[in-house]
């Protein structure tokens, strides 16, 4: 975890994950913190505070100061009672993991948690966090149920799944630091990182169907607008309808529908490596779809037949995501 466990050394705290690991059930969709999979120790603050008590109480047997008694006391109630109320501000938690859209590689993917409690009780600073050190906060308060998306980065290609998620508290007085450790079952579909430039598809159109065409990229008739998507080229942005809805759109633009082109593996140069490849590859996905063009798509092991749309170009997304798979 990116954050380590409170006054910990690291061979201790591996040694403590590795035993929680065994005695975490197989994955699921769902998870319900009990009092088995429920950790608690103290924080920095809190062994300061448990070692000022020390020396107080010392002072007060060594004098016998009544007041100093009273003061120990109240205030090892009040840590010990800290203790409890943080124990159980994550305590029958249920946590339900959901479906994650697909992103690029490099992009971060947000799995959605919903947290829900049997009732309506106050539950404020609880976080949760990933392995790569990315969290986020929620508060239950007067609600029974919070949803939130988990930020998650994707590294490679592929399928990813969310791993152990850490959810966590320190409140109410951050003497102590209750924690579990979630084994969520999810996983997310990562595609190439799209090449960062961009390739002449209408005339590998005009090539595939032994034309001599002029036409050029970006100059086809406007048909609309519709939701921006990551790749998609700054020149095709719908700026006007981006000043007045805030949110990035982009526009579209038909082609001759006579045009068919084929991407294909051997279009890319031989001496780069394989995620370069990949990477052009899924570039000229996202152009040709941008451009409403009819597209076949070749790779070894694996040929997809012309067509267009948003589901052939997730389809041709997938097959370059788990390309050289097990």
């Amino acid at each position: 975890m990116a954050s380590s466990l409170p006054l910990l050394p690291r061979f201790f705290e591996r040694f403590i994950q590795n035993w929680a690991d065994k005695r975490q059930p197989e994955p699921h969709h769902q998870v319900e913190i009990t009092r088995h999979r429920l950790y608690i120790l103290p924080t920095r603050h809190g062994v300061a505070f448990f070692i000022m008590l020390l020396l107080v109480l010392f002072g007060a047997i060594n004098y016998e100061n009544s007041l100093a008694f009273m003061l120990t006391f109240l205030l090892g109630s009040l840590g010990l009672l800290g203790m409890v109320y943080t124990h159980q501000n994550i305590n029958h938690l249920k946590v339900r993991i959901g479906r994650a859209e697909s992103v690029f590689a490099g992009q971060n993917i947000l799995f959605p948690l919903t947290v829900t409690q049997a009732g309506r009780q106050l539950r404020p600073n609880i976080k949760l966090e990933s392995e790569t050190g990315q969290s986020v906060s929620l508060h239950l308060i007067n609600e029974n149920s919070i949803t939130c998306k988990l930020p998650i980065i994707s590294h490679q290609r592929g399928y990813v799944s969310p791993r152990r998620i850490k959810l966590f508290t320190e409140y109410p007085l951050g003497l102590f630091h209750a924690w579990s450790w979630l084994n969520l079952k999810a996983r997310c579909l990562v595609y190439p990182t799209p090449d960062p430039h961009h390739y002449a598809l209408h005339s590998l159109a005009g090539q595939a169907l032994g034309k001599n065409t002029s036409k050029q990229y970006g100059v086809d008739e406007f048909s609309g607008i519709r939701e921006y998507q990551p790749g998609d080229m700054a020149n095709h942005m719908a700026w006007k309808a981006i000043a007045k809805t805030g949110e990035l759109q982009t526009k579209l633009f038909n082609s001759d529908s006579s045009e068919e082109i084929t991407i294909s593996w051997a279009q890319t140069n031989e001496t780069f490596d394989i995620e370069k490849r990949l990477s052009i590859l899924c570039r000229m996905v996202i152009d040709a779809d941008a451009q409403s063009l009819k597209y076949a798509l070749h790779i070894p092991g694996t040929n997809i037949a012309s067509a267009s749309g948003l589901q052939h170009k997730h389809r041709c997304l997938k097959v370059l995501a788990l390309f050289g798979a097990p």
